[in-house]
């Protein structure tokens, strides 16, 4: 059941919206399929519309037939929404010259809402066979209108209005000595093809009118056609903007996380190699030679005393294996993602990455089940059954509860970013149908695992007293422990923010978001190892719980970057892109503490397993 759920999911995800022919090959004449997509304000590039908000005459009218674009999942939580533009009668390899579109007179209520709308410089976005176009609605004007000149743009511009011969109107009165937001009422579409294919889309807006009520709009378009010899497969390249993300400083994040890591490495192989290896020759002493050394004997203390408990039974195990178990499941899910958007670009397709991280989530879910049934196994946890139902709710009702806010917020301003019911409904029933069997599934096989595997030491009866410890021995090590891995981490910070926060940069490095990701990853384990030796040694047994937090530190570090990213990076403005950026962000800072949380944990038992095994227990 759940595979065919998987395959329903990859067909609703693929019914991507082409414009025209599936194939992207057109016949000599055939219509070319313009699709309109969103509008809103340039700062807020999440607060977008459905075109039709902008009230104009394009897609109204009884002698046209407005054809609404099916979405797949992707294309949805990313806040598309696709209406044909009928009037844009355009056909492949056919010039047209100005063309009338449609003509309207404003009343008060549009000239009001217009001008607020080109005084926040809403722009919109237009679809051509799957190429955006991005252009603003309207100019701000700096200048009172020439009222010289008003009449003959008068007359000029709106020769098809039924007006007596050689007349024009009275300019406004409103209009005398006041600078108007003017809308623009011409498109020039360019577009180049290679035989039967598009490759480029270009359209400059013109013919800038001023907006009051009343104001007569003539809109129309002008289509040219030109060969080109790029190829097909290029023709997304266009879009992508490498001096940005290819810039000597992404270059720079790389050299500087290599260095870190390599840095970080040391110092592990030090302990390993020097410390461990000082610790074990002391600790695995004959009896004889222990004679001979008897200062050395007297005081002992280190790691090595607390063998009896290391192994203990973390506190709070339920909570713990739900984090952990969470964590494995997104790591997954990440470099799955990662590597098919590198072998696939996803860059090039709408909705790609969103659809693929959902895909990869829910076929991932085994690997949250598998550990979080192990680890929970091996410490000896009991009501596993209910522990399992934690583990696969956990994630989904994190983000179910900010999905709610953002979702309410987003249906309130009307806004394309609101995920109708229908998506809702088939996300749960795929959650149903595939996330709960095998989450029940990798659960069972991490049980069965871990009754095959016991401790290199045998966990006592009474618990060791734990020295006591300055107080801010645990909170400056985490501190310190989860700024290490940001500054491998933060200027990539950068770049995704630039590319997920703007309407039209498009983030397309997926190398180098690998690369950094590898290296996050090696420098958790090292400073997880690091700091559950540093632990161990004060003979602080309770390194499963610091190993966890410490790493998840990263996190609150990121959040505060993007808090800072907001105010000194952005102009962003409005309740509903400030509820959007900071429910994402937080969204993403969880899902990145639950990452390095489980991965520090992974480094660190390692780690004691290898210590503890090779150790003389008493």
């Amino acid at each position: 059941a759940w595979v065919a759920a998987v395959a329903v999911l990859v067909a609703t995800d693929s019914s991507m919206v082409w414009a025209g022919k599936d194939t992207h090959t057109y016949k000599m004449g055939e219509d070319v399929v313009v699709w309109t997509d969103k509008v809103g304000p340039y700062n807020n590039p999440q607060e977008t519309y459905e075109y039709s908000t902008l009230g104009l005459c394009e897609l109204e009218g009884d002698d046209i037939a407005v054809e609404q674009g099916e979405l797949s999942i992707g294309e949805t939580l990313e806040g598309h929404a696709f209406f044909s533009s009928p009037r844009l009668d355009i056909h492949f390899g056919q010039n047209k010259p100005q063309t009338p579109l449609c003509n309207m007179r404003l009343k008060d209520e549009q000239a009001k809402a217009l001008a607020t709308m080109i005084n926040d410089n809403y722009w919109y976005q237009l679809y051509i066979d799957d190429l955006p176009i991005w252009a603003f609605v309207g100019e701000h004007s700096k200048f009172a209108v020439d009222v010289s000149r008003f009449s003959m743009m008068y007359r000029d511009n709106n020769k098809s209005l039924q007006m007596p011969s050689g007349s024009a109107p009275p300019v406004p009165k409103q209009l005398k000595g006041k600078p108007l937001p003017r809308i623009y009422t011409h498109r020039h579409f360019t577009l180049f093809y290679n035989n039967d294919q598009i490759i480029e889309v270009d359209m400059e807006p013109s013919s800038p009118w001023p907006i009051y009520a009343g104001a007569p709009l003539n809109f129309s378009y002008t289509v040219l056609w030109f060969p080109t010899t790029k190829e097909f497969k290029d023709r997304t390249n266009r879009y992508l903007d490498p001096k940005f993300f290819e810039h000597k400083v992404h270059w720079f994040s790389i050299v500087n996380s290599f260095m870190l890591c390599l840095f970080l490495c040391a110092v592990v192989a030090i302990i390993l190699m020097k410390t461990l290896k000082q610790d074990f020759t002391r600790y695995s002493a004959s009896e004889a030679e222990e004679l001979e050394n008897l200062d050395g004997v007297g005081d002992e203390s280190g790691w090595k005393q607390v063998n009896g408990d290391v192994f203990r039974k973390p506190d709070h195990l339920a909570i713990f294996t739900v984090v952990y178990a969470s964590g494995c499941h997104l790591a997954c899910t990440v470099f799955i993602v990662l590597i098919f958007a590198i072998c696939n670009s996803y860059y090039a397709s709408r909705g790609a990455t969103a659809g693929s991280f959902v895909i990869a989530h829910l076929c991932t879910v085994i690997v949250g089940g598998y550990e979080g049934g192990r680890i929970f196994r091996m410490f000896g946890g009991q009501q596993w059954k209910r522990t399992m139902v934690y583990q696969c709710l956990f994630m989904p009702g994190v983000v179910f509860m900010s999905f709610v806010v953002i979702n309410t917020t987003a249906i309130f301003y009307r806004a394309t970013m609101t995920v109708p019911f229908k998506t809702i409904f088939i996300i749960i029933v795929l959650f149903l149908a595939v996330c709960v069997p095998l989450h029940t599934v990798g659960t069972l096989l991490g049980r069965r695992a871990a009754a095959e595997r016991s401790f290199p030491c045998r966990v006592h009866h009474l618990k060791r007293p734990i020295p006591t410890k300055h107080w801010a021995f645990t909170p400056v090590m985490t501190m310190v422990a989860g700024i290490v891995p940001f500054g491998c981490l933060f200027i990539e910070m950068y770049f995704i923010l630039s590319a997920v926060w703007s309407h039209n940069k498009i983030y397309y490095v997926y190398g180098f978001m690998f690369a950094i990701l590898v290296l996050l990853c090696l420098v958790i384990i090292c400073v997880s190892i690091t700091c559950t030796y540093i632990l161990l040694n004060a003979e602080d047994y309770r390194w499963q719980w610091q190993s966890y937090i410490s790493c998840a530190a990263t996190a609150l570090y990121v959040f505060l970057y993007t808090i800072h990213y907001f105010y000194n990076s952005t102009q962003m403005s409005g309740f509903l892109q400030t509820v959007y950026y900071f429910g994402t962000s937080f969204n993403f800072c969880i899902g990145l503490a639950l990452f390095c949380g489980s991965l520090g944990f992974i480094g660190s038992s390692k780690f004691v397993f290898l210590i503890y095994s090779n150790i003389k227990a008493e």
